[in-house]
């Protein structure tokens, strides 16, 4: 049986780190099993587990455990695994503790019935026993202790105080508060101080040891040390609340630090920034100059902004949290400027700029989850100005893209469900007679422009436009269909309309299909190539700018569908002299829907009517 390689790495340093009577191939085998929970981040906690039971359990078993796995298995996972080993090492711990507490007891116990056999068996149990012991008395002083809690002090032999005095003082009160609570056993993880000053982590069951009368004699320490388990832990909560990459917060972090400042009720500004452009860096230099400039921009955000909260919580996003409402288009300039100050990669000055959406918020109660979209919405709604751009949280704006928002959210479930549906009008000529007919979108209350510009959005654009495509060529009538951005460009269109069209039997010469005219040039090949089929094209949402003009100049275009007509009077009169312009250079041109008269002297060729 074929086992990963991470499997077989997992093995090596399992076998070097301690001894276990399972064959290599075996406990790789299990590896292979377990390496693949912890890819899908399942059952973490019971690996970690199945390690102590399986006596792996070296002093660097876990630390090369960790090594080897970090690479193919988050954070957050191994910090899973971690907790897990170490829970189980406290269990065995506690058992073993146990058993020599009985051991200790019984030793006593014994020592009236044979008092040289018991103190031989407890000699042995008392200086063999890696866990560090202590006898004290029933006032908490030291009686005896064994050489692996003296090491474990930092001792090189058995000083005069063996305890540091606070950890004296408070292991004696712990003990007088034991007879005090008639308690026989207390556990706790304890920080002791070492005798060179250092400090370790342990785990101290403390328990009473009782004579034949019942009465309390003794309390026994048994004492294991942690400081390895405890340093884990510690550096895998960091790992899982910092961006490795900038070694600033991440989201997760962030989030507890903004509610926090939240619930202070004190006013706050949250920045939300996106890099500019960082993907030019990317692929012109390469992505480790692409991660020095998320290093770079990470120094100087804490540079100019000393005293707030910086994070990173995605790719190219960054937050601040500043205390405080201040003048944001300040703050905006300010961070620019240290941005644009080139940084120097590869022998190539590379700056940034980013766009930033800001949101003021004081009060507790405040979601911060919902603070960080409102910035972000805002965020986005700067950056449909351009690039270098700022904007500050506005209500109604943000109500107005929620809703839209949600609205493209709910398509596809839409789509599935068979709420969007082909609607149909008539497409005359100006003498009244029917030419074909124009197959439109709906869903609901949206129209034909938004149903598609939300398909496009979600990337739903072939599929909305294949089922347009079927349903208006099973009618077996002359149709004109407009097709969306995306559809406009998409390499697969001639495909599938070549598809449909055999599929349904339909004569290429009655479609009659607009490509939007806004997806030129990228759409021009989809144009001769639809041409060659049979099939009449056109370009929809034609206004007569220079692209559009010089697309019709250079492509077998049957006819052009004019974008909604302007109510400016000057760009109306520029429409009325671009109609006759481009029927003599023999296009057809439809327009509509809207008033008759209005279109006949305008001169168009067809209309479109309202969806019958």
């Amino acid at each position: 049986m074929t086992t990963s390689p991470l499997a077989q790495r997992w093995a090596a340093v399992l076998i070097e780190s301690a001894y276990s009577p399972m064959s290599r191939r075996k406990l790789t085998q299990h590896l292979d099993e377990h390496a693949a929970r912890l890819r899908a981040g399942q059952e973490a906690s019971a690996v970690g587990k199945w390690l102590v039971r399986k006596r792996f359990t070296g002093p660097d078993s876990l630390r090369r455990t960790l090594e080897v796995l970090a690479p193919e298995v988050s954070p957050e996972v191994l910090g899973e695994l971690a907790a897990g080993y170490v829970r189980a090492t406290r269990d065995q711990l506690f058992s073993e503790q146990e058993k020599v507490k009985n051991a200790l007891l019984k030793a006593v116990e014994d020592a009236q019935r044979d008092l040289h056999d018991s103190e031989a068996r407890f000699a042995q149990v008392f200086a063999s026993t890696a866990v560090g012991i202590a006898i004290f008395d029933l006032l908490g002083t030291v009686v005896e202790a064994n050489e692996a809690l003296v090491r474990m002090l930092g001792h090189e032999e058995m000083p005069k105080e063996l305890f540091a005095e606070a950890d004296a003082l408070a292991l004696a009160s712990a003990c007088e508060r034991m007879i005090a609570s008639s308690v026989d056993s207390d556990r706790r993880e304890w920080q002791l101080v070492r005798g060179n000053g250092d400090t370790v982590w342990v785990n101290i069951v403390l328990s009473v040891l009782r004579g034949a009368d019942g009465l309390p004699k003794f309390h026994v320490a048994l004492i294991e040390d942690v400081t390895e388990q405890r340093m884990l832990q510690e550096w895998l909560r960091h790992q899982s609340l910092t961006d490795l990459l900038t070694g600033l917060p991440n989201r997760a972090s962030f989030t507890d630090k903004l509610e926090s400042a939240l619930a202070s009720g004190e006013p706050h500004t949250l920045g939300y920034l996106d890099v500019d452009s960082l993907t030019i860096v990317n692929d012109g230099l390469g992505c480790a100059a692409g991660d020095a400039v998320l290093v770079e921009v990470a120094r100087r955000l804490r540079v100019v902004l000393p005293d707030a909260v910086v994070a990173r919580i995605g790719g190219d996003e960054f937050v601040v949290l500043i205390h405080g409402s201040p003048d944001v288009a300040a703050l905006a300039e300010m961070i620019d400027d240290e941005l644009s100050e080139p940084v120097y990669l590869e022998g190539a000055g590379v700056a940034v700029s980013t766009s930033i959406g800001f949101v003021h918020t004081s009060g507790p109660g405040v979601d911060p989850n919902a603070v960080l979209r409102r910035a972000h919405s805002t965020l986005r709604r700067a950056e449909t100005g351009g690039k270098r751009q700022w904007a500050i949280y506005d209500h109604e704006a943000d109500l107005s893209d929620r809703a839209r928002f949600a609205r493209i959210a709910a398509m596809p479930g839409a789509f599935e469900n068979g709420e969007i549906s082909v609607e149909y009008a008539p497409v005359s000529w100006g003498s009244g007679s029917l030419a074909f007919v124009e197959a439109s979108l709906r869903w609901g209350t949206s129209r034909h422009d938004d149903v598609v510009a939300y398909a496009d959005a979600l990337g739903l654009a072939a599929r909305v436009g294949q089922m347009v495509l079927h349903d208006a060529c099973s009618r077996g009538e002359p149709v004109l269909i407009r097709l969306s951005r995306d559809q406009s460009r998409d390499q697969d269109l001639a495909a599938h309309v070549r598809a449909t069209l055999r599929a349904c039997a339909f004569p290429a010469s009655s479609l009659f299909l607009a490509l939007d005219v806004r997806s030129m040039p990228d759409g021009e090949e989809n144009l001769e190539v639809l041409h060659d089929m049979g099939v009449h094209v056109l370009l929809h949402e034609f206004g007569g700018g220079f692209a559009g003009l010089s697309t019709v100049d250079r492509s077998p275009v049957w006819g052009v569908r004019l974008a909604p007509p302007p109510s400016e009077r000057l760009a109306r009169q520029g429409l009325a002299l671009m109609v006759p312009l481009l029927r003599s250079a023999g296009l057809h041109v439809i327009g509509g829907p809207g008033d008759r008269d209005e279109l006949t002297a305008l001169g168009v060729d067809l209309a479109v009517g309202l969806p019958r």
